[in-house]
């Protein structure tokens, strides 16, 4: 009958339409990336690849390693600015070392010879500086164990002395009883204007102080 067969027309056109939804659902699922083309009706895609961007062009991007400087242990000879002492060891580039500390004579390198030369040279400063303090200390004791020395000056009837006593009035009188010359420069005298008894002070050492006793005397 014509209806049936209108109705089975309608149930084909159905059916295609399920089918062609199907088969676009597919496409669109593997054109997810840009410049992809869908595949024809039917035939299934495995696998999609991205395309490269129109007009650009990968670059790469080659940092090159910083070259390091070689480094050396050195043994100072004289004193350099911003670097050490003379005796010290340090480290400086090779190249410095090379061209300019060892042909100038400021420095050698470091082997076990020269580290043990001035691990010797260390010790033979510290122990004069040792022996150093320990004189003064003997002069300082020496000093105060005498207790007073002597310096006679001209009177006047009012009792004040004609001139002053300098410090190379009180070295002269110290030489004259214990044959050491104290260094002017290092004492100290009070003003002095009447006969009397005043302390005098000498720097012995950066440590070491010595204390005496001046006996102005009239002459």
């Amino acid at each position: 009958p014509r209806s049936q067969r209108i109705d089975n027309d309608a149930d084909d056109v159905l059916a295609d339409a399920r089918i062609l939804t199907v088969d676009m659902s597919t496409v669109t699922a593997f054109t997810t990336f840009t410049g992809l083309k869908a595949a024809p009706q039917g035939v299934r895609t495995t696998k999609a690849v991205a395309a490269r961007p129109a007009g650009r062009v990968a670059r790469l991007n080659v940092q090159a390693n910083k070259k390091v400087a070689k480094k050396t242990s050195v043994v100072l000879i004289k004193d350099v600015p911003n670097t050490g002492s003379a005796g010290d060891v340090v480290t400086v580039s090779l190249g410095y070392f090379r061209n300019n500390l060892e042909p100038m004579g400021i420095a050698k390198k470091a082997t076990g010879d020269i580290l043990a030369q001035v691990a010797a040279d260390a010790a033979a400063k510290v122990a004069a500086k040792q022996a150093e303090q320990a004189g003064a200390k003997a002069i300082a004791t020496a000093l105060q164990t005498i207790g007073k020395f002597v310096v006679k000056k001209t009177v006047g009837e009012d009792g004040k002395i004609f001139g002053s006593v300098t410090t190379q009035d009180v070295v002269d009188a110290v030489k004259q009883q214990t044959s050491k010359e104290l260094d002017k420069k290092a004492m100290t005298v009070p003003e002095i204007s009447e006969v009397g008894t005043y302390e005098v002070t000498v720097k012995l050492h950066p440590e070491v102080t010595g204390k005496f006793n001046l006996e102005v005397q009239k002459a």
